[in-house]
């Protein structure tokens, strides 16, 4: 199998994209395409929530305000415009991010702390378990809560440790998972495959985007793979989902990451080859 990765470099504000050959275990990808499977959703709309580009997040149209109108939301940086559109719908959102001091504004619904999200409490860098922190805000007995999660890698850790039990208290869950592509040793890749089947155990993957601000990896000509996905999954018990090979890839209301260059085809994800390189190009 020839394996290739796509980079995009900028050159005087011009995107240059080029070639380049790495030594990866094609299998590895193979399973990863297996665990990511994304289901059609019987009787819901997706909408978008947040900037009309990097920020925004597809979510599925369901915002059961009942099921406790509570909001998780890791990773902060300046945006905060997810956040803003989850409190027109009625939830409060409670923000965690260490890298940043205040939010860009401040509301009655926004409820920020300077800590971050690991698999393990490290209390000397400020950063805790998802465990601990629904603990501490009081929210054991909520379910059908909102988790919203880009932490530039951490959600491996995070994904190591969260039991189903925390993850079943979250009707849908919103991913950035990030190092896709990265060269790894079998321990770091079996370790990615387990994460990705425990969330698998209790929730449904429902949306996939491909972030272009990242590389991509080229397999056999046919199979575009970036390094960063985005994801939505919602919690398998509280949808009807079928199997369908047809799902195109991005949707209409998708948007590049980055709008400098476009945005990057899946193409028929489902599918074992989905041709989207030619039309890539």
């Amino acid at each position: 199998m020839k394996i290739e990765i796509l980079r995009t470099l900028f050159l005087n504000n011009v995107p240059v994209t080029f070639q380049e050959k790495i030594n990866v275990i094609p299998e590895y990808y193979e399973l990863l395409r297996e665990r990511l499977k994304v289901k059609r959703i019987v009787g819901k709309n997706f909408v978008r929530l947040g900037n009309p580009y990097d920020g925004g997040y597809i979510m599925v149209d369901n915002f059961n305000i009942s099921g406790g109108g509570i909001a998780y939301s890791f990773g902060i940086a300046n945006d905060v415009s997810w956040d803003w559109d989850m409190v027109q719908r009625g939830y409060d959102v409670f923000m965690y991010d260490p890298t940043i001091d205040a939010l860009p504004f401040n509301h009655e619904k926004f409820h920020f702390f300077k800590e971050g999200i690991l698999g393990i409490e490290i209390k000397e860098q400020h950063m805790n378990t998802l465990e601990n922190f629904i603990k501490l805000n009081g929210h054991e007995n909520k379910s059908n809560m909102i988790l919203k999660m880009d932490v530039e890698g951490a959600e491996w850790s995070f994904l190591s440790t969260v039991t189903s039990e925390t993850l079943s208290k979250f009707d849908q869950i919103l991913f950035e998972f990030h190092d896709l592509t990265k060269p790894k040793d079998q321990s770091v890749m079996n370790a990615t495959l387990a994460c990705i089947k425990k969330i698998n155990q209790t929730h449904s993957l429902v949306h996939l985007h491909a972030c272009n601000c990242g590389s991509i990896l080229v397999l056999d000509d046919k199979i575009l793979f970036p390094d960063v996905l985005e994801l939505t999954y919602v919690k398998t018990s509280n949808y009807e989902l079928v199997d369908d090979e047809n799902i195109y890839l991005p949707i209409s209301i998708d948007a590049s990451n980055n709008v400098v260059t476009p945005d990057v085809p899946l193409g028929f994800w489902n599918k074992k080859y989905n041709n989207v390189v030619k039309q890539h190009d």
